[in-house]
Parts: structure tokens; C-alpha cells; sequence
């Protein structure tokens, strides 16, 4: 399998859940970022696999905006440095554990 993205609107929100190996992130981010628009974006990567260091790829290209990525507990060592680096490319990057959280976050204006 190469890779998935499920995509949801919800509460004014594009939720787009990653599946798959992450060697796949330039198409991924390229993905993302054609459907993402201008609406706010929660991107769930707990079901793509081996994706340390790919972080980079995504933010780079999704843009400058708020981007919520929800990820499981190991990976929270990961997210300073995409933080940062988001920051620098002009956008806000958030980790959170769950949805209500990452949508609260991004529905605040």
C-alpha cells in the first residue's frame, strides 16, 4: 500500500486522516494541500507509518495557516522541531492527542 487520505469536513474544519508509509509525504503534502482550500486543517497522522522527519515536507507545503495534527503519545518528541520550522515558514503548527481539542483550537479565530 502506498498511502490513503480520508477526508471529512467537519464544524468548518477539512479533517484529513493519512494511512500508509511515509516516504510517500512530498505526494501526501501535495495532496493536502490541493483540498485543503482555505478552510482550517486537522490532519490525523496516527495511522502513517514511519513518518519521522517528514513533518517538514508537509507544513512546507500546506502553507500559512493553522494546522492541528493529531498523533499518538510517542511521537510528541517530533513535533518541537516541525513547530518551529512551521513557525518560520509563517504558519502555526499544534499537535494534539484528541479531535474536540484540535477543532476547538482551530474554530478559535
Amino acid at each position: 500500500m502506498g498511502y490513503r487520505i480520508d477526508y471529512q469536513a467537519r464544524e468548518g474544519v477539512l479533517a484529513a486522516i493519512v494511512s500508509g508509509k511515509s516516504k510517500y509525504a512530498a505526494r501526501i503534502a501535495r495532496d493536502l494541500a490541493a483540498h485543503a482550500g482555505e478552510r482550517e486543517l486537522l490532519i490525523d497522522l496516527r495511522r502513517l507509518e514511519d513518518r519521522v522527519g517528514n513533518l517538514g515536507t508537509l507544513v512546507g507545503t500546506i502553507g500559512s495557516r493553522r494546522i492541528a495534527v493529531l498523533d499518538v503519545a510517542e511521537n510528541d518528541r517530533y513535533y518541537v522541531f516541525a513547530e518551529m520550522l512551521a513557525r518560520s515558514l509563517g504558519c502555526t503548527l499544534r499537535l494534539f492527542a484528541d479531535a474536540q481539542s484540535a477543532i476547538r483550537w482551530l474554530s478559535r479565530k
